[in-house]
């Protein structure tokens, strides 16, 4: 098998055939998600970032973007930093908080690209470490780079990231009720009755652009005003984040992926959702609530609204995603745990980097602790 580092933003829009092949039909592993990921936050927007895409190909040639000759890709980002110096890093990582990220690959191939890439990673003097966050741990193609890492004698620590939930989604809204506990299902449907006694209850889906913008500004002022009533920034008060996701939400329009919704009490928005979905699934990414409509439960009854269109569109699966949130088990959502994994290299200065840095956050750890000791 044949490595190639691809470097330029042309060369990933090439592959946009191949890439989105390999991406397991998951729309934060998919060409779109991360080529526009690449274009906000690598290159003149951070010049601390650039791109290190690793492709593995069955051709020795530059590969092309016919899928015959692309077997693996593992999209990554060269972040350098004075304390760690070159790290790779896993493209969608940081603030954005992108799910299910790791290493792209034909079925059954995983192993012999695994071992390829890291051969060529240890050819290789121009990175000092490899941190991945996070991987899913019951990822086979992302564990078989783990083991060929460890097998090349990269010094590896592995470390638990947050779980990721998800619901199996029955056929029916009915079997979904079933699902759950007695008291769970009878606050359901009273909750139904509830809204429905206060008068117009409506539930929007954003269809097209002409009503993107008010239903991006209603997504906006819902998710701001909930977070500051809890004392927190918002997601939207970072301008890289907020530049991003009114980007990508646009392209996933377009593409058919987005299910930007708003539920409305009595003609008012008092909750929305911002997801993503593939043939198969519904991801929940983000959402707000009316904080002054708390007792009505519009949280709540939003998410009720969008399960029960998940389930009319045929999904299998609604990803709650990252986050150990109380609701998700309250709603029959499963745990799916993942991990960080951080590899330095057998290089002599990469270790001595290594251990300087550990050192450096070790004495940080003991210092906290020590502050908090002390009051």
């Amino acid at each position: 098998m044949h490595v190639a580092c691809l470097e330029s933003l042309d060369n990933l829009v090439s592959l946009k055939t191949s890439w989105d092949a390999l991406s397991g039909n998951n729309p934060f592993r998919g060409s779109l998600w991360q080529h526009t990921w690449a274009q906000h936050f690598c290159g003149s927007h951070d010049p601390t970032r650039s791109l290190r895409v690793l492709l593995v190909s069955s051709e020795k040639q530059q590969p092309t973007s016919d899928i015959s000759e692309v077997v693996a890709i593992l999209p990554c980002y060269e972040h350098r930093t004075f304390a760690r110096g070159r790290v790779l890093r896993l493209i969608g990582d940081g603030e954005v908080c992108s799910d299910h990220l790791g290493l792209l690959c034909k079925e059954h191939q995983s192993e012999e690209a695994s071992d390829a890439i890291v051969e060529y990673l240890m050819s290789r003097e121009d990175w000092d470490c490899l941190d991945f966050t996070y991987f899913d741990e019951n990822d086979e193609a992302s564990r078989n780079l783990t083991n060929a890492l460890a097998d090349h004698g990269c010094f590896l620590e592995r470390s638990p990231g947050p779980n990721c939930w998800s619901i199996e989604l029955p056929a029916t809204w009915d079997e979904f009720l079933a699902m759950q506990s007695k008291s769970h299902r009878k606050h359901i449907r009273r909750l139904e009755r509830s809204a429905a006694k206060l008068g117009s209850v409506e539930w929007c889906l954003c269809e097209g652009a002409d009503t993107f913008e008010q239903a991006w500004q209603q997504l906006v002022d819902l998710h701001q005003q909930r977070r500051l009533s809890l004392g927190e920034p918002g997601c939207f008060a970072s301008e890289s984040w907020a530049r991003f996701h009114q980007e990508i939400a646009q392209q996933m329009l377009a593409a058919g992926q987005l299910q930007l919704s708003h539920l409305k009490l009595q003609g008012k928005p008092a909750a929305a959702e911002y997801q993503f979905t593939s043939s198969t699934a519904t991801y929940a990414y983000q959402g707000g609530i009316d904080p002054n409509r708390l007792d009505e439960q519009p949280g709540r009854l939003s998410l009720s609204r969008t399960i029960q269109y998940a389930i009319g569109q045929g999904h299998s699966r609604y990803d709650l995603m990252r986050g150990d949130e109380p609701y998700k088990p309250h709603w029959r959502a499963e745990p799916n745990a993942t991990v960080r994994i951080q590899a330095t290299p057998p290089r002599t200065v990469a270790r001595w980097r290594y251990a300087a840095f550990d050192g450096m956050r070790r004495a940080g750890r003991i210092v906290k602790k020590a502050t908090g000791l002390l009051g």
